[in-house]
C-alpha cells in the first residue's frame, strides 16, 4: 500500500570531542566527552511524503528543503519488517549516500556531494522503530565525516495521520 503522509522530523545535534575513525570498533565515543557547544542545535521540520508498505518492507520518502540544507535531494528511510532494528536512510539527488543504523554497530559509507565525496562513520547507540505500530522512529547516533568533528544526533520521525489516504483518492 502506498499512501501520502505528513512527516514530522525533529533532530537535536551537538558536536562532541573524539573521532569515530580513531575509536576502536565496538566502542562508542565516551558519553562524558565534553561538548564543543553548550546547547544542542534543534531542528523541527514538517513535510509531505510517501509511506509504502509492500508486506515485507516499509519505506518513507520525502523531498529535502532549503531549511535542511539539502535542497534538491530525496531522502528515503526503509527497513525490512522482519528486521525493524536495522534501518537504512538513503539520499539521492544533489547529495548521495546510504546511512545504516543498527544499535551497537558502526557502519561506514561514502557521502557524495557536488564538491567531493567524504567518508562517513555512523555509530548507532539505539534504534526505536515503532513506525508500524505507533508511527514513530527514534535514532540516537554519532556521525562523523572524516576530517570533520563528530556529532551526536537524536533523530525522531513521526508519521502523522492527516493525509493517510491511498494515492489517487
Amino acid at each position: 500500500m502506498l499512501k501520502k503522509v505528513r512527516i514530522q522530523i525533529t533532530t537535536e545535534r551537538q558536536e562532541i570531542e573524539g573521532s569515530l575513525f580513531e575509536t576502536p570498533m565496538g566502542q562508542f565515543l565516551p558519553t562524558g566527552a565534553p561538548p564543543k557547544e553548550a546547547e544542542p542545535e534543534r531542528l523541527e521540520l514538517m513535510m509531505e511524503g510517501r509511506y509504502h508498505d509492500d508486506g515485507t518492507r516499509v519505506s518513507i520518502s520525502y523531498k529535502e528543503s532549503e531549511i535542511s540544507g539539502m535542497e534538491g535531494a530525496t531522502t528515503t528511510v526503509f527497513f525490512q519488517k522482519n528486521e525493524p532494528g536495522l534501518v537504512t536512510m538513503t539520499r539521492t539527488g544533489t547529495v548521495r549516500t546510504a546511512l545504516v543504523f543498527e544499535a551497537g554497530c558502526r557502519h561506514h559509507c561514502i557521502y557524495e556531494t557536488p564538491i567531493m565525496p567524504f567518508e562517513v562513520a555512523v555509530d548507532t547507540r539505539s534504534v526505536e522503530n515503532a513506525l508500524e505500530a505507533s508511527g514513530y522512529l527514534r535514532l540516537d547516533y554519532t556521525v562523523e565525516l572524516r576530517g570533520a568533528n563528530a556529532e551526536r544526533t537524536r533523530f525522531e520521525m513521526r508519521i502523522l495521520p492527516v493525509f493517510n489516504k491511498p494515492l489517487g483518492q
